[in-house]
């Protein structure tokens, strides 16, 4: 014990909130699930259930550790989902890369559906590996020849851009609508969805593709919930199977989900998918109809760091 005392003689001493905040991420850490199709990762299972009682014993009151999984704690609108999701953000200080860095992304995938139709093929999983600029506007993945292939990134925004003060959920979302006003963008196949689609769509690229500071990403979860639509969704599934808490938003045909850790609201992945019946429209190719319930993206975060340059790991 005074080894360990010596060790943390240095260290400050944590607030109530970064004290619960540290408990919720080892409950999580101790449920979380193995992942799936190949994925390997060395067992964990002996430290999870080790984590798991001690914590069960130094909480007490007010933690349930059932079968070495915590309890999260359903929300009751998408307000209280903005309002917890928004304080957490201040919790987790993150990493915020430097101007000129990257931050590289690799994630689970359910693979564009294979027969050339609209959609996602959700029996399927394959890793999917990604670099973005810190300045929002470049994204690069790998080439078949090994080397980053750089393109443009979307909405083309990046922390510098939304952290501009005063950074408050209204002044964020401005700042994202103007982008997507000034894009001009059109679609192929038919109408374009909605502003409001769009701005939910764009929010949540920008929490899976950017390291954003904290007052930052508490802007963004708080302006969620002023987006007509968007309502919240409980007990979602990633690409990985974790279940998770959604902001949720049902546009005229689709609805998206971005899917956070019912437990300290962190950022897992997203789902989308077709609400109804809807024709596509295409200038150059035979129409057809994309039947509801069609999956449109389902992704899971599995690793994110700051590089100094696309290609690094």
């Amino acid at each position: 014990m005074s080894t360990i005392k010596d060790f943390r003689r240095d260290t400050p001493p944590m607030t109530a909130r970064v004290e619960n905040t540290a408990r919720a991420r080892l409950l999580a850490a101790a449920r979380e699930p193995e992942p799936r199709n190949g994925l390997r990762r060395a067992p964990r299972l002996g430290w999870r259930l080790a984590i798991a009682g001690a914590l069960a014993v130094a909480v007490g009151t007010g933690v349930v550790v059932a079968r070495d999984q915590p309890r999260a704690v359903s929300v009751a609108s998408v307000q209280e989902l903005g309002e917890r999701a928004a304080q957490a953000a201040y919790d987790d200080r993150g990493q915020v890369p430097d101007p000129g860095q990257w931050l590289y992304i690799r994630e689970l995938q359910a693979p564009q559906a294979e027969d050339g139709g609209y959609g996602v093929d959700v029996s399927k999983r394959a890793v999917w590996e990604q670099w973005t600029s810190a300045d929002g506007k470049q994204a690069a993945t790998l080439s078949p020849n090994g080397k980053p292939f750089v393109t443009g990134s979307y909405p083309g925004l990046g922390a510098a851009d939304l952290a501009q003060r005063p950074i408050t959920p209204e002044g964020v979302l401005a700042k994202i609508r103007q982008k997507l006003e000034d894009m001009h963008l059109v679609s192929a196949t038919g109408p374009l969805p909605s502003m409001d689609q769009r701005l939910f769509q764009a929010v949540y690229q920008l929490m899976g593709t950017q390291a954003l500071p904290p007052e930052v990403r508490a802007a963004l979860f708080r302006g969620l919930t002023t987006i007509p639509g968007v309502s919240f969704t409980e007990n979602v599934a990633d690409a990985d199977g974790r279940r998770g808490v959604a902001f949720s938003h049902t546009g005229e045909s689709a609805r998206y989900d971005l899917i956070l850790d019912p437990v300290d609201f962190r950022f897992l992945g997203t789902y989308g998918v077709t609400v109804k019946d809807r024709a596509t429209d295409y200038t150059d190719a035979p129409n057809h109809v994309i039947k509801a319930g069609t999956p449109l993206t389902l992704t899971s975060r599995l690793e994110a760091k700051v590089v100094n340059g696309p290609g690094q790991k």
